[in-house]
């Protein structure tokens, strides 16, 4: 090993969690440098989160921290909860028609170059944020399996620890529920919640099946009246907006562009796309890098 080698291996080994994560995992020096750059960031956020409050996260003023990972022989960054600044979601966060909503909040955060844009966004999204002044959601889209919901629930997961209140909804199941619900008189308090949520933030939008009524009585004037009230919204889907707009004018009565148009004008309004290229996690053998 030579000097200066040696002297920025010492530097990070000045630091016992770093220096314990090394030998665990047998890292020779070849390994530790060429990881460099991660190794510095996590000892220049060890530092930082010794001074954590309950009230206020060091690292990122989210409650969020990043933690070293050695998976397949390869050393990653991942986004973990600080143990200092935890609250209860539930006060906040309000999920509702997910069929297995608990994997979300146990699931580690994957960090890597094909998320970067997304983790800005939500990033930037809870810094600018101000109740009653508009901030632009988020569009969450691409292939299957990317992490699309994993993503907008980090973000739903972040708002509730700042105290904003979060409605999010699993987009299909929601559609079944207000169709069955015209004859109960259920669906005018559910369009009311959907409408003044602090927060609304709708998953795996274009899954559903589409009918003009949905899309004519019910998301346009939500959208609409959010839109209206500065009132964010984000969302999850498969399709791109364009593609969104051949969604929405295919129903079985009739092929309607100029409103599925007018809907998806509302959507880029309110929301920014951002485009997940990434890996499909739900092949990964290991349950917790589903996304």
């Amino acid at each position: 090993m030579n000097r200066d080698n040696q002297q920025l291996i010492s530097m990070l080994f000045e630091d016992p969690l770093i220096r314990g994560f090394c030998k665990k995992n047998e890292l020779n020096e070849e390994e530790i440098l060429d990881n460099l750059g991660k190794f510095i960031i996590q000892k220049e956020n060890n530092e930082l989160s010794k001074d954590c409050t309950f009230e206020r996260c060091n690292v990122d003023g989210n409650g969020m921290h990043t933690a070293l990972s050695y998976q397949n022989k390869r050393v990653e960054l991942k986004s973990v909860p600080c143990s200092k600044f935890e609250q209860d979601y539930d006060e906040y966060l309000d999920l509702r028609y997910f069929p297995e909503s608990n994997e979300f909040m146990t699931q580690e955060l994957v960090i890597n170059k094909h998320r970067s844009i997304a983790l800005k966004r939500i990033t930037d999204f809870v810094n600018e944020y101000k109740k009653g002044r508009f901030t632009k959601g988020i569009f969450f889209h691409g292939p299957f399996g990317t992490g699309k919901t994993f993503l907008m629930m980090t973000l739903a997961k972040n708002l509730s620890k700042v105290g904003v209140k979060v409605f999010v909804a699993y987009y299909p199941d929601l559609v079944r529920f207000m169709k069955s619900s015209i004859s109960t008189g259920e669906l005018e308090k559910i369009i009311r919640d959907l409408k003044n949520s602090e927060v609304l933030m709708l998953d795996d939008v274009g899954a559903e099946s589409n009918s003009a009524f949905i899309r004519d009585e019910v998301l346009g004037p939500i959208l609409q009246y959010r839109l209206h009230e500065n009132l964010p919204v984000c969302m999850t889907s498969n399709l791109s907006i364009l593609e969104l707009q051949n969604h929405f004018s295919e129903t079985r009565d009739q092929i309607d562009l100029i409103k599925s148009a007018r809907i998806c004008e509302r959507l880029r309004f309110l929301m920014s796309e951002v485009k997940l290229n990434d890996k499909n996690y739900r092949t990964e053998v290991d349950y917790t890098q589903k996304s």
